[in-house]
């Protein structure tokens, strides 16, 4: 994860205003969502740059998420902690974080995907692992999952498992269930981690599929190297909540 490039100038064709007109759906209580992003370790005390995108990221979760009717909580800053996703992930449908991701080690030799909790620390904040999440979810199915870090979006990731995501594609005249995880692949600018998600809920907001958004906001400006990838059913309307009983097609 990287902070944006500040002598570039930053044009996001389809804005946040968007999410504003953006047909909203009821909430559902019963369908927990969490946003996360890690807004201390992309401070200017942290990095010298004083880094926005953070907080804009989430605010745009949020919106996304309760527009597709999920009832969602956002946590950052010292209330973004390790401790508080496990002890709500159990209970979540949809899953929202921004932070440092990478391939990280986690005992001896052994490494495993993840990212890092906020905390309040430029360093030194702890990683939550796929298999942290793993053991507490133990196989429960998950909607839309959304890992804005470097890296978890490569073809190693252990992060969709986590969630129950299988690490296929299923698109047209396929389905693979009403589950979806976006992730980015190598090194990711924040700059490039907005644009693409403002353009993903401002497409599925009106209607578009999850996998139709996450097209329509690949044809955004970004920089050399920025690439993003998806898991699960591409034909599916990114809604809260398992699908009624016979459901084949779900846009």
């Amino acid at each position: 994860m990287y902070p944006g490039r500040w002598l570039r100038f930053l044009v996001v064709l389809l804005g946040t205003a968007a999410l504003v007109v953006a047909a909203a759906g009821p909430v559902r209580a019963a369908y927990q969502a969490t946003a996360d992003s890690n807004t201390s370790a992309f401070t200017f005390n942290c990095i010298r740059v004083n880094d926005t995108y953070p907080a804009k990221m989430l605010s745009s979760a949020l919106a996304g998420y309760r527009n597709l009717g999920y009832a969602t909580t956002g946590y950052s800053g010292t209330s973004f902690s390790k401790g508080q996703v496990l002890s709500r992930t159990l209970d979540d449908w949809g899953y929202y974080v921004h932070s440092h991701g990478y391939n990280y080690l986690y005992s001896g030799t052994t490494r495993d995907y993840g990212f890092k909790e906020d905390a309040g620390l430029c360093s030194g904040a702890r990683t939550i692992f796929a298999r942290d999440i793993s053991a507490v979810r133990r196989g429960r199915t998950s909607n839309l999952v959304i890992i804005s870090t470097c890296y978890l979006g490569e073809s190693g990731t252990t992060m969709p498992g986590a969630f129950a995501i299988a690490k296929t594609k299923a698109g047209w005249g396929a389905w693979a269930g009403p589950s979806f995880y976006l992730g980015y692949l190598g090194e990711a600018w924040d700059s490039d981690e907005y644009a693409f998600e403002t353009r993903f809920w401002s497409a599925i907001g009106p209607g578009y599929g999850v996998g139709q958004a996450f097209d329509i906001a690949k044809l955004g400006s970004f920089n050399v190297g920025f690439g993003a990838n998806w898991y699960g059913s591409y034909v599916w309307t990114g809604r809260a909540g398992p699908l009624p009983s016979g459901c084949t097609k779900c846009l």
